[in-house]
């Protein structure tokens, strides 16, 4: 086992801790060592008082061969694993030792058990690490030839059906999601090396591969449109109607700074519930109000006392029992809403267009509203 160089000031640590206690004056840590083809000995770790001479391996030292009366040995060892043992040298010659010298040693014995244990996992882990990230690593190279070959054979088929083809709108779509997925692995292969994490991010995972590259400002109007194009192909797929605010407010058009990226994030996890969640022939769509925007549906109403719940993390409602899910994305979309200073929540009234200068006579039956910060995104 390699232990780190932290694990080994730990053990210092400790034994210098115990320093000189009743008649003790050297404590010995010895850990367990099996090479492939060879006996199993007990190297020499760490030592008090440390400036003492080089020790010997136990084996190769005939004074330890010998039982003395002022000297012990514990183990240091989790259920069954003998990780090592504690050799401890004392002024004592009758073996008279007290009790609370011995429960003192004892209690040493199970903090260096647990450090082991502690110090093995995190060998372990680092093993688990570092061999994931090859394999993603190498999966991400693997993965930007066949893109690249799809973007290829796009522009190759856009040229062979000729400029006036009905068929150029979805090809070009497809160009922009090859492109968007491009990014994502891009997100990834950062992710895939050593990095520190942002402590405000927490535990919770995002909704999308985050771009790491995100410095630059960018308009919602951008953010949302490759997200919303994919929203119409879903509802077209599905037999499901869709409908698109008519224009882009002006706050849509402004340059954003990177944080509000999030946007796209909740309205791409807002879309994607309501297509997964609504039935054939539903109408789904996506408005703008004075202050932020609607994702809706008329699919069926979600109850008031569903509409409490369904915010909370790993809460599923009754039209997803038999839908893969994990319950925790509109609870991610809600704290990543707040995150930048905004709100989302279910309207209570849906039949309330007070706000919507959109075509009254679309049916509305789920509302969710993300509200923004408006006058902080002009600024």
């Amino acid at each position: 086992m390699k232990l780190s160089d932290k694990f080994k000031e730990l053990v210092l640590t400790q034994l210098e801790s115990f320093g000189c206690f009743m008649g003790v004056n050297q404590l010995v840590v010895y850990i367990a060592s099996a090479k492939k083809g060879e006996k199993a000995s007990f190297e020499l770790l760490g030592q008090w008082p440390q400036n003492e001479r080089y020790l010997k391996p136990i084996a190769d030292d005939p004074e330890l061969k010998v039982s003395s009366p002022n000297r012990r040995w514990y183990p240091i060892q989790d259920k069954d694993i003998l990780f090592g043992v504690i050799r401890v040298e004392t002024d004592f010659t009758r073996g008279e030792w007290p009790l609370i010298l011995d429960s003192r040693l004892k209690a040493l014995s199970i903090s260096l058990s647990r450090s082991f244990s502690i110090e093995i996992d995190r060998e372990k882990n680092d093993k688990e690490i570092n061999y994931l990230r090859s394999q993603v690593g190498f999966i991400i190279h693997q993965l930007r030839n066949p893109l690249a070959a799809l973007r290829t054979y796009a522009k190759l088929l856009m040229k062979r059906l000729g400029p006036d083809s009905d068929s150029l709108e979805i090809i070009e779509s497809m160009l922009i999601e090859q492109k968007q997925i491009n990014a994502y692995i891009g997100s990834f292969e950062k992710l895939n090396k050593p990095m520190q994490i942002p402590a405000e991010i927490g535990e919770e995972r995002l909704l999308l591969p985050p771009d790491l590259n995100a410095i630059e400002k960018i308009t919602i109007k951008d953010l949302l449109t490759p997200i919303l194009e994919r929203g119409k192909a879903n509802a077209k797929l599905q037999n499901k109607n869709w409908h698109q605010s008519i224009g882009w407010p002006d706050w849509t058009e402004i340059k954003i700074d990177s944080k509000y990226r999030l946007i796209a994030e909740i309205i791409a996890n807002l879309l994607e519930n309501a297509c997964k969640y609504t039935e054939e022939n539903a109408q789904i769509g996506i408005l703008f109000f004075h202050s932020g925007i609607i994702v809706f549906d008329n699919g069926k109403k979600i109850s008031a006392e569903e509409g409490e719940k369904i915010f909370r993390k790993g809460y599923r409602g009754i039209s997803s029992k038999n839908k893969d899910g994990t319950g925790v994305g509109l609870f991610l979309a809600k704290k990543l809403a707040k995150k930048i200073g905004g709100d989302l929540y279910l309207l209570e009234n849906p039949q309330d267009n007070q706000f919507i200068s959109e075509d009254k006579n679309i049916k509305k039956t789920n509302i969710f509203c993300l509200k923004l910060p408006i006058e902080q995104l002009r600024k």
